[in-house]
């Protein structure tokens, strides 16, 4: 496990995580109740999501400040019973960190409009109606929402592209979302992570000794740094950026990329 800022700083606070029973969602949640949080942590598997409980218990933090909703966050029920279980148990809602996402849907041709309808009830109609939900609550707490995007928002792949416009369109709604509830007290802004630590590409679908040795040439050629960022490094800007740490942040897009976005590194492209 990696390691953790301890401190108080959300105690008292209740943080709703989509897609938070793996990868930087997970981390985002461990990160959260090692500041004292209540963590709303979300995932379909039943395994990974107590794997997630069992890492939040290993902080010291007991089952009053935790809870597990599961289900598939396309679905209207699971986005109701988010909010409805968290006012239930931590009677508020502080943060909304919309983070569930998919590359594509195993079995589907990845340009057919069928993959795009399903990338985007996931990674777009989920956070859209879900924010809307918590609106009302996060008024009342003058709270604020952190959508994960992705660099691929600002730099096209030919093989995800029904993915990469998806996440340019959460962008864009972030933008619009934290322009119409300024007035209200509440921050809407956007993390977007590059390559990352986790097991994100070949759970949906890519063949993982493939995925790895792609990898390895990806991060070499066009990232600065020439490594992936680990869940916990998204996991610190996230926790900073829904902190009042960033209280006149609102609109925003930071890039966790290692310098992706940045250009190519002549002493990569020239060897």
């Amino acid at each position: 496990m990696e390691k953790l800022n301890i401190s108080g700083r959300f105690a008292g606070k209740t943080v709703i995580i989509t897609g938070s029973s793996r990868g930087i969602g997970r981390g985002v949640a461990l990160g959260f109740a090692a500041q004292g949080a209540n963590v709303v942590v979300h995932g379909q598997d039943e395994t990974k999501l107590k794997e997630t409980a069992k890492a939040i218990e290993g902080l010291g933090v007991s089952d009053k400040n935790y809870l597990i909703v599961q289900g598939a966050i396309q679905d209207q029920t699971t986005q109701e019973k988010l909010i409805q279980e968290a006012i239930k148990k931590f009677g508020n809602i502080n943060v909304l960190v919309n983070n569930a996402a998919v590359s594509h849907k195993d079995g589907l041709d990845p340009n057919s409009a069928e993959n795009l309808d399903f990338i985007y009830q996931v990674n777009l109609r989920s956070v859209y109606t879900l924010t809307n939900l918590a609106i009302p609550y996060l008024i009342k707490t003058k709270g604020n929402v952190v959508n994960i995007s992705s660099v691929g928002s600002q730099k096209m792949s030919d093989g995800l592209v029904p993915y990469c416009m998806l996440k340019a369109a959460l962008d864009h709604f972030t933008r619009g979302a934290a322009l119409r509830h300024a007035k209200d007290g509440i921050r809407i802004n956007t993390v977007s992570p590059g390559g990352t630590e986790t097991d994100f590409v070949h759970r949906h679908g890519g063949d993982a000794e493939v995925t790895r040795k792609l990898g390895e040439k990806w991060k070499n050629l066009f990232v600065p740094m020439n490594r992936f960022a680990t869940p916990g490094e998204v996991a610190n800007i996230v926790i900073f950026v829904a902190s009042d740490d960033a209280s006149y942040v609102t609109g925003a897009n930071i890039n966790v990329d290692g310098g992706v976005l940045a250009g190519i590194p002549s002493s990569n492209w020239m060897k």
